[in-house]
């Protein structure tokens, strides 16, 4: 599952794995094709080697999703900026950090109201950075985007975790003394062979 956002120098995509990791990845355009239009099956942007990306957790996107809600009806953002250090995990890399700001340049053709960026830092400077100019609708389809993916990675679609097993409770509640009702007399009429129609 992914939902990517392409613009005339970079592109932007937030994608769930089959394996339930969710990225955040930003590409620049291959040079000299910026204003191209490419054909079926050739690439404009550089997936391949010039690709940032980083890995998000269930948390982070519910926090996406909710600053993605709050600049659609707000136009503020309450996302602090996500930043990841790989090497605090011992993993290689270097640290990246994410962020959606409200958009404040309305110069450009198209409405933004948001702008998310993407920057990779090393050795303390600022090494690369993509950011992209996202819509009223861009930040719906993030928001839901982030939202559904959180939900799979936090196995929320089923009601039950296959991890929990479920046992019926026992109703604990008192329950009122019935009382007996009373009896209804019954009445047997005597029947004659005469009353039988036959």
């Amino acid at each position: 599952m992914n939902y990517p956002i392409y613009r005339s120098k970079a592109a932007l995509r937030f994608t769930l794995s089959r394996t339930n990791s969710a990225f955040i990845e930003a590409a620049p355009t291959i040079p000299g094709r910026e204003q191209q239009q490419v054909q079926k099956g050739e690439r404009k942007y550089d997936w391949q080697n010039q690709k940032l990306s980083m890995a998000v957790s269930s948390e982070e996107l519910l926090a996406i999703a909710a600053a993605c809600e709050s600049l659609r009806v707000k136009g503020t953002s309450p996302l602090p900026p996500l930043y990841h250090d790989p090497k605090k995990g011992n993993y290689n890399g270097n640290p990246k950090q994410f962020r959606i700001d409200p958009y404040t340049n309305q110069t450009s053709k198209t409405p933004f109201i948001a702008i998310a960026n993407l920057s990779e830092t090393e050795m303390g400077k600022q090494t690369r950075r993509f950011s992209i100019g996202l819509t009223y609708a861009n930040l719906y389809a993030i928001q839901v985007f982030a939202t559904r993916a959180a939900s799979i990675m936090l196995d929320w679609n089923s009601p039950y975790s296959e991890k929990e097993e479920v046992t019926p409770e026992k109703d604990e509640t008192p329950q009122p003394e019935k009382t007996p009702e009373p009896e209804e007399e019954i009445i047997q009429e005597e029947i004659s062979e005469d009353d039988i129609p036959f």
